[in-house]
């Protein structure tokens, strides 16, 4: 795992200040647990893959993976290209994109990115429809426990992302739930869920969800 985490780094040396961004995703986000609850093989999709960073990772820990990863953002797409074979990433919006049929679909703290409650119900319908049978979607998002760790994730999605990343000192459209609110999307959906918390050993506040008809 040491050599695909060096590898997936490596595939962003020449990229400026997102070769340091890559290796520290590595050490704030979950990763290695997400990336375990991915099918070794098939057709993966990444909705929000923004660099690509989590999409290259999959691809490089199995070649047997399939890997396509939408962003809006035309920018963070193009340096998310790093030329690997079974990845490939393409401009969209999660909320408009026709999602391919999928083994399994990630989403890694996109929900609380879209623009209303509504949108990620909506996003959420779409991934089950593109499922294939036996399919699986993984969801990571932001909790509101341990508590600090919350308000680190707050002030970093409402101000330090929106600086990096959208030019702007804040960003007030971010939605999050808390665990209770997501199962209970999830239920009324008819989706088996599985809660992994995540947040050990990392600056924010992580929560994984793995979701199945």
């Amino acid at each position: 795992m040491q050599k695909q985490v060096l590898g997936t780094i490596s595939l962003y040396a020449d990229t400026g200040w997102k070769r340091w961004f890559s290796k520290i995703r590595f050490w704030d986000a979950p990763y290695l647990k997400v990336e375990q609850l991915i099918p070794e093989k098939g057709i993966i999709t990444e909705l929000g893959c923004g660099e690509g960073i989590f999409s290259n990772f999959m691809a490089l820990c199995s070649l047997k993976r399939k890997i396509t990863g939408f962003d809006l953002d035309k920018s963070r797409i193009k340096e998310a290209n790093r030329g690997l074979v079974n990845a490939r990433f393409i401009y969209g919006d999660a909320t408009k994109v026709k999602i391919p049929e999928s083994d399994c679909i990630v989403m890694f703290h996109l929900l609380h990115h879209l623009l209303s409650r509504k949108d990620q119900e909506m996003v959420i319908k779409n991934c089950i429809g593109a499922l294939k049978r036996k399919g699986k979607i993984v969801i990571v998002e932001v909790n509101n426990k341990p508590f600090i760790k919350y308000i680190i994730s707050w002030l970093t999605d409402h101000v330090l992302i929106a600086w990096l990343f959208e030019n702007r000192i804040y960003e007030p459209n971010i939605f999050f739930r808390t665990e209770n609110e997501w199962i209970r999307v999830f239920k009324n959906n008819n989706l088996k869920h599985r809660v992994y918390h995540a947040s050990k050993g990392k600056p924010f506040s992580h929560i994984i969800i793995v979701l199945e008809k």
